[in-house]
């Protein structure tokens, strides 16, 4: 009875170590995926920050589109050109780099600062429920946090520890069905097809599609293990040792 009681102690301990290293795993590739997509548009307003180089942005604050109508020299940053259209008005074109789609990547720059177009609208989207998901990602990491500590300090409390372990996969596989019905991927394929940026840029965009599929994938790993425990949870609470079945507080 020891041993099968010290096997089944070490599995569970393995799981809840398991929740937590995934779960914390997940939050990072979440991070990163923010951050690679915010490096994605810091170029396409005001001068150039970095090497990726959208190939088609807005014009610079002194020639503000929404009131000059002519291309002037200072117009754009070096290695653009001012051209102008219709659509959108006076907007800079990478003199060293081609759009894949044109119109894509335009609507993706958002140069008149309307966010009128699907394209525009959908990359909002994404934005606000990543962030929205890296929250969910952080609370999911704080309910395994208070599953391991409740495993020393109340190993009787089964109903509340197997709670705990309900509710972090609930939070786990929200953080991961609100990203994926955002569209996410379908937008992250859409933006690599369309070819908008040079080439450290396009790697950068490879890259960010990659973080989100980790992301997906540990965050559903997580949810799993934490919902695996619960029955553990609700048949022995935190107590490793002994064979019997705690009292259930």
């Amino acid at each position: 009875m020891a041993g099968r009681c010290g096997t089944r102690a070490i599995v569970q301990i393995f799981l809840t170590g398991m929740a937590l290293a995934t779960a914390i795993t997940a939050f990072t590739f979440a991070f990163i995926f923010e951050q690679f997509m915010d490096q994605m548009t810091e170029n396409y307003r005001g001068e150039l920050r970095s090497a990726i180089l959208p190939c088609v942005r807005s014009t610079l604050d002194d020639c503000d589109n929404a009131i000059v109508d002519k291309c002037w020299d200072y117009c754009c940053p070096p290695g653009y050109f001012c051209s102008r259209s219709p659509i959108v008005g006076l907007y800079c074109q990478d003199g060293a780099t081609n759009c894949g789609n044109f119109n894509w990547c335009r609507d993706f720059a958002d140069i008149p600062r309307t966010c009128a177009t699907p394209v525009c609208k959908t990359n909002q989207m994404v934005t606000r429920v990543t962030s929205w998901s890296y929250i969910l990602a952080a609370i999911g990491i704080f309910q395994d946090l208070i599953d391991i500590i409740t495993i020393f300090t109340l190993p009787d409390a089964v109903v509340f520890k197997a709670g705990v372990n309900i509710f972090s996969s609930l939070v786990k596989f929200l953080a991961f069905g609100i990203v994926v019905g955002a569209g996410t991927q379908g937008f992250m394929s859409e933006m690599e097809q369309a070819s908008c940026f040079n080439g450290e840029g396009m790697q950068l965009v490879r890259d960010a599609g990659g973080m989100f599929l980790f992301y997906a994938f540990m965050q559903v790993v997580s949810a799993t293990i934490s919902l695996v425990l619960a029955p553990f949870s609700a048949y022995y609470g935190g107590k490793l040792r002994g064979g019997e079945v705690p009292h259930v507080k």
